[in-house]
């Protein structure tokens, strides 16, 4: 069995090597084609990433600039949220087939607290996400948010829209920076965990 243990470096992603770019005008592209490697390769920051995915919303990045601005350095909730997540993926094992972008993605939503994870790690098995086993019953407003999120991003089909997003009404504060950093992993996969305040320049 062959282990590809390649990894982009800032080397590898300068902007200056890229299709897109032209000595005279810098960047010439909407948004940038190799968001994904240069994520691998550290040179992203949340900022970058973040107004990429959703950049022609302003109802929505109104809400998103804040988040930005208060980004604490990292995806994750808290150091918990972070052990909790590496937990059930020792658990869980390795499977080429289910370990997709978007089922880590569900799995950062489900183990971003306790209760959440109480209600719906079961949820997490090792042939992907069943949604009927979260217990529903009495769950918050702001897990059931979680949960919504979660089965949209994994079944691409009824899950949370962009004018949800943008509305404080439907998804508080807290539930929106884990929803977007899940849609940040379930875009850019596990790579995505290591995006910190600010990127190294390429």
């Amino acid at each position: 069995m062959y282990i590809n243990t390649f990894k982009y470096t800032p080397a590898d992603v300068d902007c200056k090597l890229c299709t897109e770019y032209v000595k005279k005008f810098g960047c010439t592209a909407c948004g940038c084609p190799w968001m994904a490697e240069r994520i691998e390769a550290g040179v992203v920051d949340y900022a970058e990433v973040v107004r990429q995915m959703f950049p022609h919303d302003k109802r929505l990045m109104a809400r998103l600039e804040p988040l930005i601005r208060d980004f604490p350095g990292m995806l994750w909730k808290d150091e918990r949220h972070r052990q909790r997540m590496e937990a059930v993926k020792i658990h869980l094992g390795h499977s080429k087939r289910r370990d997709t972008p978007a089922f880590f993605a569900v799995m950062f939503l489900f183990t971003s607290d306790e209760d959440i994870y109480r209600r719906a790690g079961n949820c997490l098995c090792r042939r992907g996400a069943e949604f009927d086993y979260a217990r529903l019953h009495e769950i918050s407003p702001h897990d059931y948010t979680l949960y919504i999120a979660a089965r949209g991003i994994y079944t691409n089909a009824g899950g949370l829209t962009t004018r949800d997003l943008a509305d404080a009404e439907v998804v508080d504060a807290a539930a929106l920076r884990m929803i977007v950093n899940a849609l940040l992993i379930a875009r850019y996969g596990c790579a995505a965990l290591d995006i910190h305040e600010r990127g190294r320049k390429a």
